[in-house]
């Protein structure tokens, strides 16, 4: 079976390729009687667009990609969803190139990355969105680009998230269950993010007239194997914690698992809570109290803006605040691992 091409659609409708070319892509400039004209000839001889001659003849792919070096499956699996609702939504697809932050190779190994597939622009997940040398090169580059969560956030568009309210909520929680013995277990040290929940949380004890006590923080990596090993060193404290709050709800998780190795009951001896809300939290017992933030929106959210930057050739704006930069609330999930003080 032949296929039509924009050749056939212009014989059929009595205009120039041209003109059937601006149609198509919703260009100005065509009357609505010559519009009218062509759509009906579209119609009539069942012309359907090539993605990949349209990619092709634009020199581009028609892809974004999501370039991230998180360590929460769980954090991505929530962003990747939402992305891909826009993508889907824009006839575009997505490609998932993960990395490494501190690789000696990454601006090489994304300039390849660029060259090869044309990838038309990227959404930056952190800590990789921090990484100055690397919007340095996309900005060269002419690579449109939005960051999620930035700790830079004169650099470009951006959505973000307020870690320092989620941190504050969650520890002004666990004072009113009357718990002041708290632990707290910080977040990767690379992300500018981790910093910001530290002070939350530390706000939170002051203005509540808590005492902050170094003895109560562990570090943690936003892993589930560093939830356990910090859990481990704050339960061992004389006394230990009645409370411990993990930056992540990977690394409550382990919280969780460590306490029930070592007998301890949870609420009633211990109580836990994390950030995200994640789907590991409903999948351990008891279920994980947390601070959710609405990911899969702000995936969506960031692709609908680099979406409709490179479908209208707008310039980026990577030196200057845009009033497209958007900060998004969450809201406490209070489950079952958590308990007052009896």
């Amino acid at each position: 079976m032949k296929t039509t091409t924009i050749n056939d659609v212009a014989k059929q409708a009595g205009v120039s390729k041209k003109t059937v070319s601006r149609v198509i892509n919703n260009e100005a400039n065509v009357s609505e009687d010559t519009r009218a004209k062509v759509q009906k000839a579209i119609v009539e001889t069942n012309f359907k667009r090539n993605p990949l001659g349209m990619a092709l003849a634009k020199n581009r792919s028609l892809f974004i990609a999501l370039l991230t070096d998180n360590p929460s499956p769980g954090y991505l699996m929530k962003l990747q969803k939402g992305i891909l609702q826009s993508c889907t939504e824009e006839h575009m697809g997505l490609f998932l190139y993960d990395c490494s932050y501190n690789s000696n190779n990454l601006l090489k190994e994304i300039e390849e990355f660029i060259d090869n597939t044309l990838v038309d622009g990227f959404v930056l997940a952190p800590p990789i969105c921090d990484k100055l040398e690397l919007l340095e090169m996309l900005n060269r580059k002419n690579i449109q680009y939005i960051r999620i969560g930035p700790s830079y956030k004169h650099q470009g568009e951006f959505v973000g998230l307020n870690y320092y309210k989620a941190s504050y909520d969650v520890a002004s929680y666990l004072v009113r269950l009357k718990h002041t013995n708290i632990g707290y277990i910080k977040g990767h040290p690379d992300e500018e993010s981790s910093t910001i929940k530290e002070n939350g949380f530390k706000q939170a004890l002051q203005d509540n007239k808590i005492n902050w006590d170094s003895r109560l923080v562990a570090q943690g990596y936003y892993t589930y194997q560093s939830g356990r090993d910090a859990a481990a060193l704050l339960l061992n404290n004389k006394p230990a914690p009645t409370a411990i709050f993990a930056s992540n709800d990977e690394m409550a998780a382990g919280v969780l698992y460590e306490a029930q190795s070592r007998g301890i009951k949870v609420p009633d001896e211990l109580s836990i809570c994390g950030i995200d809300d994640i789907s590991i939290t409903t999948k351990v017992f008891p279920n994980i109290t947390t601070y959710r933030h609405p990911l899969v929106n702000i995936g969506y959210r960031a692709a609908v803006l680099l979406i409709n930057r490179l479908k209208n050739k707008q310039s980026s704006a990577p030196y200057g605040d845009s009033k497209n930069n958007e900060t998004f609330d969450g809201e406490l999930v209070i489950r079952d691992s958590t308990a007052s003080i009896k």
